[in-house]
C-alpha cells in the first residue's frame, strides 16, 4: 500500500523528532513522509533534516498558517497515493495508527472515504489526562455543517478523496482544514469514526486549537469563542462550500443546505433558530449552537464577517 503521511510544521524543534520517529516506526515499505515548513525561524527543519531519513521530504515555505499549509500539503500530495495521512508536529502515534486507517478504508476504496480516530490526550510529557469524546451519533453531511467531529492529525483519506479534498475554493473561507474535509467528504462519500484511540494528543500551551476532556472541553470552547466568532466561521465555510460544490449535492442536501443555511437569507438562520430538528451531537452542543445563533444576531454581527 502506498502510504503518504502529509506534517505541517512551525516552530517545532522540541518535540518533531519524537513524532517523526512514531511515524516512521510503522511506516509500510515504500511509504513516504511529506514535511511543508511553514516559515520557522527555529531549528525545526534542521531536526527534521538530522533525522537522515531518505523515506521524509522537507519543503519550506513562507508563513500561511496551518490551513493554507495543509491545503498546499494537499495539492502536493502524489496522486497514486492509496491512503493520505495528516499529522502535526507535536503528537506520538500509537503503534497501529496506519494499520488501523487502512483497515477501516479498504472495505471503502471506491467511494471517497476518511477516516478518524478518538485520541488518548496526554500533557508535554506523555502523561495520561483522559480521553476526547466518543461521539454518539454517526458522521453526517447534517451534522458537519455544524460541528466539526473530526481532529486533523488522525486523519486520513482515500484515493478517491483526494480530488475533493484539494476542491477548497477560497481557502480564507476556511478556518478548520479538518472540518472541511469533514463537511466536504460527508456530502459526497464516507466518514467512518474509530473508537480507539491511535494517537497520543499532546495539550500544551503552544497548541494551534487543543482539546480538552470531561468539563474541560467546554472550557477550551469557551476561551476559544472569547477570542473567534464561531457562527462566522461556520458560515463562511458553508458559503464557500455552496459556492465550490452546492450544485453536486443530492436533492436532499441541498434543500438541507437551503432551508438553514442560507446567508442571503436571514429567515433561514431563524428556522434553524426555532426548529427542533438536532444538528449537533450532544443537546447541549445544539443548544449551544442557537445560543451562538442569537448571540450574533442580537449583538449585530450577522452571519458572515463580510458581505459577498
Amino acid at each position: 500500500m502506498n502510504v503518504v503521511v502529509l506534517m505541517s510544521t512551525w516552530q517545532g524543534e522540541r518535540l518533531v523528532e519524537e513524532q517523526l520517529r512514531s511515524i516512521l516506526d510503522q511506516l509500510p515499505t515504500g511509504g513516504r513522509v511529506i514535511v511543508r515548513d511553514d516559515g520557522s525561524t527555529d531549528e525545526t527543519v534542521a531536526r527534521v533534516q538530522a533525522l537522515g531519513d531518505s523515506r521524509i521530504t522537507v519543503t519550506c515555505g513562507p508563513n500561511v498558517g496551518f490551513v493554507r499549509s495543509f491545503f498546499k500539503l494537499l495539492d502536493a500530495a502524489p496522486d497514486d497515493a492509496d491512503l493520505i495521512m495528516l499529522s502535526d508536529q507535536d503528537d506520538v502515534w500509537l503503534p497501529n495508527k496506519i494499520e488501523r486507517a487502512a483497515a477501516h478504508l479498504a472495505p471503502l476504496q471506491d467511494k471517497p472515504a476518511l477516516y478518524c480516530s478518538r485520541l488518548r490526550l496526554v500533557n508535554e510529557q506523555l502523561l495520561p489526562l483522559g480521553l476526547s469524546p466518543m461521539w454518539e451519533r454517526p458522521p453526517s453531511f447534517r451534522n458537519a455543517l455544524t460541528e466539526n467531529i473530526v481532529t486533523g492529525c488522525t486523519c486520513a483519506i482515500n484515493r478517491a478523496a483526494l480530488p475533493l479534498a484539494r476542491q477548497y475554493g477560497d481557502p480564507d473561507r476556511i478556518y478548520f482544514h479538518d472540518w472541511w474535509l469533514y463537511l466536504v467528504i460527508a456530502a459526497f462519500g464516507q466518514v467512518v469514526v474509530d473508537r480507539e484511540p491511535t494517537i497520543l494528543y499532546r495539550q500544551h500551551g503552544a497548541n494551534a486549537i487543543g482539546m480538552g476532556s470531561g468539563m474541560e472541553r467546554y472550557l477550551a470552547i469557551l476561551r476559544f469563542l472569547r477570542k473567534k466568532n464561531w457562527v462566522h466561521i461556520m458560515y463562511e465555510q458553508i458559503e464557500n462550500f455552496r459556492a465550490v460544490h452546492a450544485a453536486e449535492l443530492n436533492a436532499v442536501d441541498r434543500q438541507l443546505l437551503d432551508t438553514y443555511f442560507d446567508s442571503r437569507r436571514p429567515t433561514t438562520a431563524m428556522r434553524l433558530l426555532i426548529t427542533p430538528a438536532r444538528f449537533r451531537q450532544s443537546l447541549v452542543g445544539d443548544v449551544l449552537l442557537r445560543l451562538l445563533l442569537l448571540g450574533s444576531w442580537i449583538t449585530g454581527r450577522g452571519l458572515i464577517s463580510r458581505p459577498r
